[in-house]
């Protein structure tokens, strides 16, 4: 132990910042195998991985992305509902295909990807063939046609909007959703309350809106917190609420989940 002891206060820091840096590449290097081997489509390299996660690892990718699916599919049974029953579904703000790649994509339904940033999209549409993808702006129309889709669901979209832009994008989601369609997002609810200074907890509490780095809005230095009532009251004000559920989004993170219906 003594020998064990005196190793590591001789090893230079550059080294022992090496070691943590990449001490999870054997198991990332054997998680792509492993999806490769079942014959899923390939996992993202790190560097898209982490513009949309925060992270590079494929285990944490593949993991999240299919907790965050059956976390909608436990959201829509729980109402009635199946994604086997629309035709037409879109995962706004797709990034990398976290989510998407996880549907059954031999049946129903035809699954649209949309994403502001040009290169998640490039590899979605060379990787994740059986889907379609499109690019759209950060404050722009979608493109797409009035009432394409039975089912939009976002997923850590409006966490890094801006307020002016949360409103363009719930109506913009609302223009393209057909009559008794239904919307699923996540927020940052109560659970994220804790790293809030006091004044935000108060804004927060008041049931306002609390934004952070709003000039970074669209990335994940913009972080967003919404009281439930927000969502209920003012964000989906167009909408009905049909179901909420604190820290229900699962994935990897403890987003609150909100399924509205377009009437």
């Amino acid at each position: 132990m003594v020998l064990i002891r005196t190793a590591k206060r001789i090893v230079p820091l550059s080294l022992k910042e090496g070691f943590h840096k990449h001490k999870g590449v054997p198991g990332d290097l054997a998680a792509r195998v492993t999806n490769r081997l079942n014959g899923q489509p390939p996992v993202p390299p790190a560097e898209l991985i982490y513009l949309v996660a925060g992270h590079g690892s494929a285990n944490v990718f593949l993991a999240g992305g299919r907790s965050a699916c059956d976390a909608i599919n436990a959201i829509l049974a729980k109402n009635g509902l199946r994604m086997e029953q629309f035709d037409n579904v879109l995962d706004f703000g797709c990034g990398v295909g976290r989510i998407i790649r996880h549907w059954n994509q031999s049946e129903r339904p035809v699954l649209h990807g949309t994403d502001y940033n040009p290169d998640l999209i490039g590899w979605c549409q060379e990787n994740l063939s059986a889907c379609k993808f499109r690019v759209n702006s950060l404050s722009g129309s979608l493109p797409y046609d009035d009432e394409t889709f039975d089912f939009i669901y976002s997923f850590s979209v409006f966490t890094h909007l801006k307020e002016p832009l949360q409103f363009h994008w719930i109506d913009e989601l609302g223009r393209v959703l057909k009559p008794g369609g239904y919307v699923y997002l996540t927020t940052h609810g109560k659970y994220y309350l804790s790293i809030l200074n006091a004044a935000e907890q108060e804004q927060f509490d008041k049931g306002h809106l609390v934004v952070r780095e709003q000039e970074q809005s669209g990335s994940n230095s913009c972080a967003v917190f919404h009281p439930p009532s927000y969502v209920r009251d003012v964000l989906a004000r167009n909408l009905t609420v049909v179901d909420f559920v604190e820290c229900g989004a699962q994935g990897d993170s403890m987003h609150d989940a909100h399924l509205l219906r377009k009437v």
